[in-house]
């Protein structure tokens, strides 16, 4: 009996879903269009994600020392920092290998070269690469560096401008997330709205099959089953569809990505095939239960059951 009650509710679900087929185009056809957005803003914040972590990685603090500084002094103050919990590690460029460097980064300029042979002694010293154990302990390192025992061995610090490359990237990911979420909340309300007339429409076709299922006793979870299930119906095509339209894209965009962020760039692809079910997923669920909800209000409203 229980199966039989399945099978005559997935039925009328169907018949619900064909006959009144443009409708449920248009109401996947809005829902996809909500998932999409969805999606695009879940890429959007992982590609951001991913681009202010490989610039986290690169960013160190650089200490130049004054050039009369001699190496055991340096030594000394790499230890000390070297034993800082903020501290990640350092990275120390003797003032002959910054002079060499130096030169190869100034080889077309003839000026500056012949500058420093008229010097005939080197005029940089060595140079300290501190890496902090998270972006925002930078500060408190450059507060150390500015302590007025270490002021005199150091010439100057540099950080700020790959701080303020940071901080731009993640003022524009947050007004980003900002519209996208606008965006994804104003596409979901409209897909709300479609799914509760469809389903209002498909109550008033049926109101006379349902009046006379109530005759004969139909219960009330019985006349609802049918359009709750639709919403799941709408729900499951949705995902479907939305997942066999994301991963092209994804495919055809990735060498852009590649070819712009360098090769370390994030391959969302497979980001997205690693976290299949729980994005995917999740999406199903939240869709499926505005749909339910959108259902019942629709035939709680309409037919006073």
């Amino acid at each position: 009996m229980f199966l039989l009650t399945v099978y005559r509710v997935l039925k009328f679900s169907l018949q619900n879903f064909f006959r009144n087929i443009w409708l449920s185009v248009v109401t996947v056809t809005i829902i996809v269009m909500s998932l999409f957005v969805m999606t695009m803003l879940i890429s959007l914040n992982v590609l951001v994600q991913d681009t202010i972590s490989n610039l986290q990685s690169k960013i160190d603090v650089s200490v130049y020392f004054k050039p009369e500084v001699s190496p055991s002094a340096v030594a000394t103050i790499q230890t000390n920092l070297e034993q800082l919990n903020i501290v990640k590690q350092t990275f120390l460029i003797n003032k002959e290998t910054a002079l060499e460097n130096f030169k190869q980064r100034y080889e077309y300029n003839p000026v500056i070269l012949r500058s420093l042979d008229a010097l005939g002694i080197n005029p940089l010293g060595d140079i300290l690469l501190v890496k902090a154990t998270h972006i925002n302990y930078y500060d408190d390192i450059l507060r150390v560096l500015q302590e007025e025992e270490l002021q005199q061995y150091i010439q100057d610090s540099n950080f700020s401008d790959f701080k303020l490359i940071i901080d731009r990237i993640s003022q524009v990911s947050i007004k980003i997330n900002q519209i996208g979420v606008a965006v994804s909340l104003i596409f979901i309300a409209i897909a709300i709205l479609v799914m509760f007339n469809t389903i209002r429409m498909a109550i008033y076709t049926h109101r006379e099959e349902i009046a006379i299922m109530r005759l004969v006793g139909a219960t009330s979870w019985f006349i609802r089953a049918p359009f709750i299930l639709e919403g799941v119906f709408y729900a499951l095509i949705a995902v479907i569809i939305n997942i066999l339209v994301l991963f092209p894209i994804l495919d055809a965009v990735q060498p852009f990505m590649t070819g712009f962020f360098g090769p370390q760039t994030l391959n969302l692809t497979k980001y997205f095939q690693d976290n299949f079910f729980l994005i995917f997923g999740a999406e199903f669920l939240l869709i499926m239960l505005l749909n339910m909800n959108s259902s019942w209000i629709a035939i709680r409203k309409y037919l006073k059951i």
